[in-house]
């Protein structure tokens, strides 16, 4: 911030400069990315399975391209989705995990838009 003051020996103005005053937010060294970009955080998964027996499993694209996609709209019967979604769950055989365990796993890529909402909540 600059002040003006009148030199007594000469009558002229003189600008009087303070230092600028800095904001605390900017002192710290914050990269570009970290300000404009903000932490993604996502929240856990309300679905959980029971420990395998150390086995592990692989959910495979080909499998998620197969299920039926349902959106939430008025226009959609969840009963005939729900069908359609069994009878893919019931074509797949994962090692060591059951019918439920393999509805619960999938769920998740099955619904979109509206109904992908109301799942997270």
């Amino acid at each position: 911030m600059s002040t003006w003051s009148r030199d007594l020996v000469t009558s002229r103005l003189t600008r009087n400069s303070s230092p600028p005053k800095i904001d605390p937010n900017m002192a710290k060294s914050i990269s570009l990315q970290d300000r404009f970009y903000s932490m993604r955080t996502s929240l856990p998964s309300c679905i959980q399975l029971h420990e395998a027996d150390g086995d592990t499993f692989e959910l495979k694209p080909q499998f998620i391209n197969t299920f039926p996609k349902y959106h939430g709209l008025e226009s959609e019967n969840a009963y005939f989705f729900i069908r359609e979604f069994e009878e893919v769950c019931l074509m797949m055989r994962i090692p060591n995990l059951g019918n439920d365990s393999i509805r619960l796993c999938f769920v998740p890529f099955a619904l979109k838009d509206l109904a992908k909402k109301w799942y997270i909540v």
